[in-house]
């Protein structure tokens, strides 16, 4: 049988045609999802692979583009990948919870409005109070394969952001509103109750503390090897709630947005109280998921019901996940459950009084990746490394708001390791503040080159096409 590269949450899987077959009609994956044959280079739907289509057309339950999945353009199988590179924008990098696709450290929901809604309601469910930092890394769990972190507060206090930060938003909000006026009136009536219904119970429009997401380490007993588990995935928001009902909130505003009442209702788990609720995916396909408070300060939501109770249990494990020096973001991917590739590491984006650091250390197993941990040895790798930074900075910043960070990516400092390689680029907070301000002034079309930026650079560095 036959076997194609599928890219699923930003990563090739090389996967049996007739396994990715059954992930489309269980609507697993869209037949949309990008795949390539091993050996070649050039990704296309998978609706339109000559090995897939046959196999759709012959059944009647083929899924639709609207089922779960993703549908990204990604360099062929050999470029670095997962936590250890560049985090790819929010329209190519993508996290799958159960069958909702979501963007990294944000929860949507499936189904036609209800992404922008769900995300509206927990970006709604803040309050600026007292809080500390890193509390929600207390909650997350002790198996995390991979983990995203945002200090959202941090981002939004730190200098080069907080002088921006009334233009920044500004400039979101009139772009938010110019896309939903093309939207049906129904689906503008419908946002605007869900609003009034989340105002309604208390909650106030400010800032997110912090974000984290944990997808858990799955172990196949039959063949003794680890994997992801989206399933057991949990988002776990932080900040504070004493000003109204976080999950009262939600309900209230989910059920006025989709229309429908009775979408969710509060059950009690061994003295928490739990908010459950079922989110229709079109036709007959719904979508459960949980929320409650594991503390008054930090907000669970998860579609397993046992991992938002234990995410009641407090340990810091911020140490554990390299979150520990103050950065402001942080993508962590397990040893123990290494990318496609081999791949393992962190990503980190650090603001300080004077300048911003974005780091990416990518470590790699040597049974998978020996050619390429050669390499890193290899006495022109340096030189190397530093042309390609170079051409990055012209080729990637070229016609770009935020072309005068260019010399921050041609300047890059290159460190390896005996089993890694590790990018770091350093900018002036003066600089930083400059391209936020060309952020808060830019429209539409600039956005969308200023979003390309990560993926473009990774690429270029990495010498992949």
């Amino acid at each position: 049988m036959g076997q194609l590269y599928v890219m699923v949450d930003n990563q090739p899987q090389l996967l049996e045609v007739d396994e990715l077959v059954r992930r489309i009609q269980s609507g697993a994956l869209p037949d949309g999802a990008q795949v390539v044959t091993p050996g070649e280079a050039a990704w296309g739907p998978a609706k339109e692979h000559p090995e897939v289509r046959p196999r759709l057309s012959a059944s009647p339950t083929a899924a639709s583009p609207s089922g779960g999945g993703m549908y990204v353009s990604a360099p062929p199988p050999g470029a670095p990948s997962g936590a250890g590179t560049a985090a790819a924008p929010a329209r190519s990098g993508m996290i799958r919870l159960g069958k909702i696709a979501l963007p990294k450290g944000a929860l949507i929901g499936g189904g036609a409005g209800v992404g922008a809604l769900v995300v509206v309601i927990v970006f709604w469910l803040i309050f600026r109070s007292s809080y500390g930092h890193g509390l929600v890394l207390q909650h997350v769990p002790a198996d995390c394969a991979e983990v995203f972190y945002v200090d959202v507060e941090g981002i939004a206090s730190s200098d080069p952001v907080k002088s921006n930060l009334e233009r920044l938003i500004k400039n979101v909000r009139d772009l938010s509103e110019d896309k939903v006026e093309r939207r049906s009136k129904k689906d503008k009536e419908r946002m605007n109750k869900a609003i009034d219904a989340i105002r309604g119970n208390g909650v106030d429009e400010t800032s997110v503390r912090e974000i984290a997401m944990c997808v858990p380490t799955a172990t196949d007993d039959d063949k003794g090897s680890a994997s992801t588990d989206y399933e057991k995935s949990v988002v776990l928001v932080g900040g504070t709630f004493r000003r109204g009902n976080v999950l009262r909130a939600i309900k209230d505003g989910l059920e006025a947005g989709m229309g429908k009442d009775d979408l969710c209702k509060f059950e009690d788990e061994d003295g928490l109280n739990m908010l459950k609720c079922s989110i229709d995916l079109g036709g007959e396909k719904r979508q459960t998921f949980y929320a409650a408070l594991v503390e008054a300060r930090v907000l669970a939501i998860s579609l397993d019901r046992k991992v938002v109770k234990s995410a009641r249990a407090a340990k810091n494990r911020a140490k554990e996940y390299s979150a520990d020096k103050g950065e402001q973001l942080v993508v962590y991917r397990s040893k123990d459950v290494p990318n496609w590739d081999g791949s393992y590491g962190t990503t980190k984006l650090k603001i300080d009084s004077k300048e911003t650091t974005f780091s990416v250390e990518t470590r790699y197993d040597p049974d998978k990746a020996k050619s390429k941990l050669d390499s890193f040895k290899d006495d022109g790798f340096q030189k190397t490394a530093e042309e390609r930074m170079k051409a990055a900075a012209k080729d990637c910043f070229e016609h770009s708001p935020i072309d005068n960070l260019s010399d921050s990516i041609e300047n890059g400092k290159v460190d390896t390791f005996d089993d890694g390689v590790k990018y770091e680029y350093k900018a002036s907070n003066k600089e930083v503040s400059k391209a936020i301000r060309a952020i808060a002034d830019a429209d539409d079309r600039e956005i969308e080159k200023v979003t390309s930026l990560p993926w473009c650079v990774m690429r270029t560095v990495a010498g992949s096409s």
